[in-house]
């Protein structure tokens, strides 16, 4: 049997490169995986609005008939449906859907990290539509453990767990020798809900304090949040310390990874999901400082590194407590360990090939 999947989802076409985030890059994984395991992938672009509103909309609404011509031009194709469900639900719903009537296996993949909260707060319709998507679809891919647990305590169904991770390549040994100097960082898209101002003005704290310390910062960033970064800097005359280094390749960010103590993620991302930049910190033996954001607490599976508000202060304080009990390299050494045991490309690829591969032989 052939084996074929056609997958519904934006890998970063016709999106600014400042705005290309965690979706896009988990999405160009999973293709990744499934050509690796020589399964022939039939892109079809989820339309985001980042690429503007005519496109967005013009692109929705053609998917539906895009779909329909690949169903039919490819019988035996499984149908993976990358959703954001919200204000995108009901689409989702008519895609599994026509793919389940024209007799396709079909994967379902909610991306994001406010599934839970959509479904509690949503109307009768909408819990509907999602509960059609979670129980009808014949893999359900859930990034985070707490989609697991909300499936299966909902509608007693069994769902499957595929996190994000960290590429092979990148993890080595654990570097515990990092130097006296603290080195602070901040990695992935530069943007307001991801407030990073926050990461600066944690900086400033420690230096004020008499802490040795430096940032950088890498990421895409439009003109106008990069001049409101600029001025935080200037007014915490932070010019010497912080460094911006704009949108860079992996293998230059993995290279500060490793030389580098704490991962600054203070991200009040009302769809934050499992951050890719916090498993590749981890995965670098970098310790990150973490809101509650989307799945970050189970990902770093210690709450003692993670904040309960935005306050620069907070974050100082965790990092403050860790270097006056001497424990950076205790913390360094569970984080390390967490992405080997659970969130590395060879053992999250195996999953996701074990959870698809049956799927063909039905």
């Amino acid at each position: 049997m052939k084996k074929e999947i056609i997958f519904y989802a934006p890998i970063g076409k016709d999106t600014p490169p400042e705005r290309i985030g965690g979706a896009e890059a988990g999405c160009l994984k999973t293709m990744k995986i499934y050509e690796d395991a020589g399964i022939k992938v039939i892109h079809l672009n989820r339309p985001v609005s980042k690429g503007g509103i005519v496109k967005y909309i013009a692109g929705m609404l053609l998917a539906p008939i895009k779909l329909f011509l690949l169903l039919l031009c490819h019988p035996t194709a499984i149908v993976h449906v990358v959703g954001f469900y919200h204000r995108t639900v009901g689409q989702e719903k008519l895609l599994v859907m026509m793919s389940k009537m024209m007799g396709h296996k079909v994967i379902y993949e909610p991306r994001n990290g406010s599934m839970v909260i959509s479904y509690n707060e949503g109307d009768e319709s909408y819990r509907k539509k999602l509960s059609y998507l979670l129980r009808t679809s014949d893999v359900v891919l859930c990034q985070g453990l707490e989609y697991v647990d909300m499936i299966k305590s909902t509608f007693g169904i069994e769902r499957s767990y595929y996190p994000n991770y960290i590429m092979d390549e990148y993890v080595l040994s654990n570097n515990l020798e990092r130097g006296k100097q603290i080195k602070l960082l901040y990695f992935g898209r530069v943007v307001p809900e991801k407030n990073v101002d926050v990461v600066i003005k944690v900086a400033s704290l420690m230096k004020q304090k008499g802490y040795d310390v430096v940032l950088d910062i890498i990421g895409g960033c439009s003109a106008e949040y990069q001049k409101e970064l600029n001025n935080v800097v200037s007014d915490e005359k932070m010019e010497d310390i912080v460094t911006f280094h704009g949108r860079k390749p992996f293998p230059f960010i993995a290279e500060i990874l490793h030389r580098s103590h704490y991962y600054i993620f203070p991200s009040s991302e009302a769809n934050e999901g499992h951050s890719n930049s916090l498993t590749e910190a981890m995965g670098c033996g970098v310790v990150p400082i973490v809101s509650k954001a989307g799945f970050n607490e189970s990902i770093c599976g210690n709450i003692d590194l993670v904040a309960d508000d935005l306050l620069p202060q907070t974050y100082m304080s965790i990092i403050e407590k860790i270097e006056r009990e001497g424990k950076w390299g205790t913390y360094s050494t569970f984080c390390y360990n967490r992405v080997i045991n659970n969130y590395t490309q060879s053992i999250v690829s195996k999953k996701l090939i074990d959870y698809v591969t049956p799927l063909f032989n039905r």
